[in-house]
Formats: structure tokens, C-alpha cells, sequence
């Protein structure tokens, strides 16, 4: 058999390495990605990171299908020594009210879209809607997310289950089980136990938390919707100026 020619020996080592090349390419082309850390890890230092926070702007919002909760939204600045400022819409009778609210020396002040503040003590404001509660160590976040790293006997446990990105920054998504009455501490009249949190990656601080409701609190095991409350602005001045 005649010698191969120098141009088809050339062939062959070319044909050898593109298929190099392309086996190189098919495969693995960067890091594996870096494992999720423990739920109840990442529930315990934001519990701790939450318990140092000043202040926070915070958003509430609630699903329309929530009817027997009282507040429907809420949009606010507060203090972990219980001042805060803002709006909240009430739902009394089925019908959204807006109202203005200032919380400072233990009064609350509230204004509505028609006539003077009403200056009231903040124990009539407690079973609707307490902004003071959310930022107090003892009772706020901080304490849910302590109960949200020990679930109730019997529930599951908490797990990380992705990365995702709350207002433009990586956080962890963490779903749990909490007991009711450490959710109903936070949000008067809501007594749900499934509870999905963000916790930044940078800094542990809770970000965004999410419960799931019953539409019906008389049926278990019935629908769910969303009450939804995201912060932002931590630690960031606030001045609180009760309504005229």
C-alpha cells in the first residue's frame, strides 16, 4: 500500500483535534456551584443580625383574598425603639380606608382622608396593626425568625432552596414552619405557620419574608394566599412627624 500523502496526514491530525475540541467543549465549563448553606444556619444569624437593626423602611402588602385581615397594605419607616411614620390602608366593612400614621412617645396618631389626626394610645392599635412590634428584638422579627430556625414537633424542617435576587441583591430563600402565635405577634390576626424568608448574603438581614394564609381561618387544610412584607433602608435616619 502507497505511503499516505503529507496533505492527508494533515487531514487526519486536524480532524483529531477538532474532535478534541469539541469533546473539551461538551463538558463541564466553570466551578460547580457553591453549595446552599443550612436553613437553620442562615435563620439564626439573620435573627441576630435583625436584633442589632435601628431602623428599616418597610412594606406590607396583603393578598385581596384576605379579607379578614384588617390591613391591607402598609408602607412605613421604623425604629427598633418604637417610632415609625407612614401609611397603612384598613379594610373596615370591605371598604379600603387610607390613613396616615405616626407612632412616637407611646401615642399613635392617625389621620384619615377626611378630618383632623386623632391622637389615640397605642393599645387600641395593637390587635390591628403594631409598626412598633416589627423591629423590637424581643418580639419582632428577630424573635420569628428564632421560632422559624425550631419548627413545631412535627413540622418539617427548614430548607434553603435557591438563590434569588430581592431588590437587586443575592439573598437565600428559606422555607419553614413557624408556630402561629409567633407570626400573630408580628401580624395581629394572622395565624399562618408556612413561612418562606430572604436572607441577604452579605449580610444576613431579612430582606423579604412571605406567609402563607388561610383564606378561611375556620378550615384547615383550605386555600392559601400571600401576605408579603419586604425591608429596605436599614439602619437609615428616621424622623417621625405626628399628622396635623
Amino acid at each position: 500500500m502507497a505511503p499516505r500523502s503529507p496533505w492527508r496526514r494533515a487531514l487526519a491530525v486536524a480532524a483529531l483535534v477538532l474532535l478534541g475540541v469539541t469533546g473539551c467543549a461538551s463538558g463541564p465549563t466553570g466551578p460547580a456551584p457553591e453549595p446552599l448553606p443550612a436553613a437553620p444556619d442562615l435563620l439564626s444569624r439573620s435573627a441576630q443580625t435583625m436584633a442589632t437593626v435601628r431602623s428599616a423602611a418597610v412594606d406590607v402588602r396583603v393578598d385581596p383574598a384576605l379579607t379578614s385581615v384588617l390591613v391591607r397594605s402598609a408602607d412605613g419607616k421604623l425604629t427598633s425603639t418604637g417610632e415609625a411614620t407612614g401609611t397603612a390602608v384598613l379594610s373596615f366593612g370591605g371598604s379600603p380606608v387610607e390613613y396616615n400614621f405616626a407612632v412616637t412617645r407611646g401615642s399613635l396618631y392617625l389621620k384619615g382622608p377626611t378630618g383632623p389626626a386623632q391622637r389615640l394610645p397605642m393599645a387600641l392599635a395593637a390587635g390591628i396593626y403594631d409598626p412598633t412590634a416589627v423591629l423590637d428584638p424581643r418580639r419582632g422579627i428577630a424573635a420569628l425568625l428564632r421560632a422559624a430556625g425550631t419548627p413545631p414537633p412535627g413540622a418539617p424542617a427548614p430548607t434553603t432552596e435557591a438563590r434569588e435576587d430581592v431588590n437587586g441583591a443575592p439573598a437565600y430563600r428559606v422555607r419553614t414552619t413557624v408556630d402561629p402565635s409567633a407570626v400573630s405577634a408580628v401580624v395581629p390576626g394572622v395565624h399562618a405557620t408556612n413561612l418562606l424568608v430572604w436572607v441577604d448574603k452579605a449580610t444576613s438581614r431579612l430582606v423579604k419574608a412571605q406567609l402563607d394564609v388561610p383564606v378561611d381561618a375556620t378550615r384547615q387544610g383550605g386555600p392559601t394566599a400571600p401576605a408579603t412584607v419586604t425591608f429596605a433602608d436599614f439602619d437609615a435616619p428616621v424622623t417621625v412627624t405626628p399628622p396635623s
